[in-house]
């Protein structure tokens, strides 16, 4: 087999992350991940219109998927004006589906299949569909009508928390925040450590959004032009917050990701097809990693995730510029930079999934676009991203600055 190609990015853009029933919340999922694309290949012309040079493909995570219709991600890129002759796949791993789907991605163009890919991911979880069990043959209309009849209608289910916040892996079911509250006691991470990170969180975001870090990112939907999350922070308020998800726990609204909707996606190419788009391939995606374990423990998943993916490069902590860690819950960082020996100060620099929303689909997508735009801002040498994911795992993705 001939020598891997390298595989850069050439281009990134995402929708504003919007908060959980605000300004987004009567777009799906398709109409958000089309916005972003749109607005990713117009500067390229990469439309209807351009013969020499196309996309090769779309891949797209998503986790919410029921009621979207049919094939979620070729609806989206034909919605965003790309051609009919270019295929489209959607995948499925939960928090990290869109680092799922940029590996895929690469890989494509690794292996020469491929010279020019768009991946990321979406999701309107405000639009997450209310399910009913199927207890009948009967199919549409005829099911409505016989549903109609029924004195007692079946058990229904929030399909947000269950296709996308549930475990149902292990014995004891549990929502994610339990496990994240196992996770602060067996490990010994206080509320005040979680609240004051959180703080940290909103206080980086804020700052980032004020000096225009995301203006390249963000693509405006719907007149909203910045992260609906995004506020100053009160640690008085946060004091106050009941724990959510178990009695005595001490995990809380304030110190975990917030429920929203958006769509992040990267154009992927190899060297030459930058050339021909006159466009410096600077960031490179250098490697992937996924780390699998119980899924009681997904929350400590990033730490042997990232481990792997220094191992395998023969790089230390100190040889990386800047880390992005989705905050599902402010104990995942936490945990990880007591384990791994990262420092804060390197870690998640424009804020996090606590203070910009957690789109799930989309946000392993958002924090590779971080990277990308810190190491070429600083002139940073690597970065690497990491999500953990429902199921005990996480994925790292390794990206190098060539230039530097």
């Amino acid at each position: 087999m001939s020598k891997k190609r390298g595989v850069y990015i050439l281009g990134a853009k995402r929708t504003p992350f919007g908060k959980f029933f605000g300004s987004l919340k009567n777009f799906s999922a398709v109409e958000l991940a089309s916005e972003a694309i749109g607005a990713l290949t117009a500067p390229f012309n990469l439309g209807l219109s351009r013969s020499d040079i196309g996309v090769d493909g779309v891949i797209l995570g998503n986790v919410l998927s029921a009621g979207l219709g049919q094939a979620p991600a070729r609806n989206a890129m034909l919605k965003a004006g790309l051609p009919e002759h270019c295929p489209a796949a959607l995948v499925n791993k939960v928090c990290a589906s869109s680092l799922f789907a940029l590996e895929s991605a690469a890989e494509k163009i690794q292996l020469g299949k491929s010279g020019l890919m768009i991946a990321g991911g979406m999701e309107s979880m405000s639009r997450a569909p209310y399910i009913l069990e199927r207890r009948s043959s009967a199919i549409g209309r005829a099911f409505m009508q016989e549903l109609d009849k029924v004195p007692h209608r079946p058990y229904v289910d929030d399909s947000m928390i269950w296709d996308g916040l549930f475990n149902t892996m292990t014995p004891a079911w549990k929502i994610m925040g339990e496990f994240a509250d196992d996770c602060a006691k067996v490990h010994k991470i206080s509320r005040e450590e979680q609240e004051a990170y959180a703080y940290e969180s909103f206080g980086r975001a804020n700052e980032a959004q004020k000096n225009k870090k995301f203006e390249r990112q963000i693509a405006q939907v719907n007149g909203l032009q910045t992260d609906e999350g995004i506020r100053e922070p009160d640690i008085d308020k946060m004091r106050k917050l009941n724990p959510v998800f178990t009695a005595d726990g001490t995990v809380t609204a304030a110190t975990s990701a917030q429920i929203s909707d958006g769509a992040s996606v990267l154009l992927l190419g190899d060297s030459r097809t930058a050339r021909r788009l006159g466009v410096v391939a600077r960031i490179r995606l250098v490697d992937f990693v996924t780390h699998s374990q119980h899924p009681h423990w997904y929350t400590t998943a990033p730490i042997d995730a990232i481990r792997k993916i220094l191992q395998r490069n023969n790089l230390k902590v100190s040889d990386v510029s800047f880390f992005e860690i989705n905050e599902a819950f402010a104990v995942v960082p936490i945990f990880t930079m007591r384990q791994i020996g990262i420092r804060h100060e390197k870690l998640n620099i424009w804020g996090g999934a606590i203070a910009l929303g957690h789109p799930l689909g989309a946000s392993g997508a958002r924090i590779v676009m971080n990277i990308a735009h810190q190491l070429w801002e600083t002139g940073g040498r690597r970065g690497i991203a990491c999500a953990c994911n429902g199921g005990g795992e996480a994925v790292a993705v390794l990206v190098e600055n060539i230039k530097k």
